[in-house]
């Protein structure tokens, strides 16, 4: 579904909990990543997606914490337009399709899991790809994965998901579904455009990473 025009209000996401625009707003930075270092990016797409990219690590925390905030809200609603666009166009990775498997299989909210998994796939990724280094220059940041799960501190998105509590995560039942997400993620249509094409045991060695640390 494609709109004919997107109304961009900074008043609507306002009221929203925190934890509703921290979860919203790593979305968008995984949405502009993932878009950016995607096997079908172009020219056309990677501008939206640096500068989506860039307003999410300007103004998420400020909108986390200053919920009335109006430039910050403004920064991250347009941030999320323009990564939209990006990924809309240079389609996702595999954050994606591991989130999508194991918030079916837990109910965990998608951003919360894109977020935790977003630092695992990264290092995953960067054998394959010189892109994350762009972003590190164009931040000036040493290590995009030490950025990212530093953010996720300041704005309460844990490292792990067995260290989070927004839904039921027992270990027993992640073992015995492991198999089954692992199979699914790696049948997910993001994975066709991840910039490292990984087998099942990747997925699983991957889910791992981000269940233990």
């Amino acid at each position: 579904m494609v709109p004919d025009i997107a109304i961009l209000d900074p008043a609507l996401p306002a009221t929203c909990p925190a934890w509703v625009t921290a979860s919203s707003g790593i979305d968008v930075l995984t949405h502009a990543l993932e878009a950016f270092v995607s096997t079908a990016a172009t020219s056309f797409t990677d501008p939206y997606a640096q500068e989506a990219i860039r307003l999410v690590f300007d103004h998420l925390e400020t909108a986390w914490r200053e919920p009335d905030n109006m430039r910050a809200r403004c920064h991250m609603h347009n941030a999320s337009a323009l990564a939209g666009v990006a990924f809309t166009n240079a389609s996702l990775g595999i954050v994606h399709s591991l989130a999508h498997k194991i918030g079916g299989e837990f109910g965990v909210t998608h951003g919360l899991a894109n977020g935790i998994l977003l630092p695992y796939v990264i290092r995953y990724n960067s054998q394959n790809t010189d892109k994350y280094r762009q972003v590190e220059k164009q931040l000036g940041i040493a290590s995009l994965t030490a950025a990212i799960l530093e953010l996720n501190a300041r704005i309460d998105i844990p490292a792990t998901f067995s260290d989070c509590h927004e839904v039921d995560f027992p270990e027993d039942k992640f073992n015995r579904v492991l198999d089954r997400m692992s199979a699914n993620a790696l049948a997910d249509p993001c994975t066709l455009t991840n910039p490292r094409q990984p087998s099942v045991a990747d997925m699983r060695q991957l889910y791992c990473e981000a269940w233990y640390g």
